[in-house]
């Protein structure tokens, strides 16, 4: 006969001992009786007892015709602890796989934020030195300027400025001597239309300004 007053746990492993024990096939008429006896498990609770025993894969249930069997022989137990085994191993692996990948994934941010920074710091260096450039070439252009000013006021005494102004000097006297006979051919042409040399000499002082001179012409170049 079974203490009395025994705590779930301590009923449970009793019935699974009993189970494991007599190596036998029962039906859920006999267990509530044996268990009874064995674990003081009264029948009303007894069907719990070994659904608690079921949900955690201790003992086996077949339905075979119209009851239920329950049994818990040692082969299955072992069978049992090497299914518990196996499932904790591949969880294992999955886990280990897990963290591997965790660690490539951390190392990968920590790789892409130092070559952020690395970066970061490029382009600020890039950035001052483009500010340095543009402080210099403003500096330099203004240099320029007050350089070409300063040019200026040699200007005349620089070989190749003089030889542009002698050039620049022959080229408008050539032009002013090319346009004195072109008016000089229009007086001689209004001179026999005209046939008043007073009317005339208005017309080309009216034309000439102050560079015709009645009675003489053209001024000297």
């Amino acid at each position: 006969m079974g203490q009395k007053n025994l705590p779930p746990t301590a009923k449970l492993s009793k019935v699974l001992e009993y189970l494991k024990s007599t190596m036998e096939v029962f039906t859920l008429k006999e267990l509530e009786k044996i268990m009874q006896s064995v674990a003081s498990v009264n029948q009303m609770q007894a069907k719990d007892y070994l659904q608690a025993l079921l949900d955690e894969n201790l003992i086996h249930m077949e339905k075979i015709g119209s009851g239920n069997w329950y049994w818990c022989f040692t082969s299955d137990a072992k069978r049992n602890r090497e299914k518990v085994m196996n499932n904790l191993q591949v969880e294992q692996s999955h886990l280990v796989e897990l963290l591997a990948a965790t660690d490539h994934n951390i190392a990968l941010e920590m790789s892409r934020r130092e070559n952020y920074d690395k970066n970061n710091d490029v382009s600020e260096n890039n950035l001052n030195n483009r500010q340095f450039l543009l402080e210099t070439y403003d500096e330099l252009v203004k240099e320029s300027a007050c350089l070409s000013k300063e040019l200026e006021c040699y200007c005349e005494y620089n070989p190749m400025e003089m030889k542009r102004k002698v050039d620049e000097t022959k080229r408008f006297k050539d032009s002013a001597l090319l346009w004195t006979n072109n008016i000089e051919s229009l007086e001689c042409y209004l001179a026999p239309l005209l046939s008043d040399r007073v009317r005339q000499a208005e017309i080309m002082h009216a034309m000439c300004g102050n560079e015709y001179v009645v009675g003489e012409g053209l001024r000297e170049l």
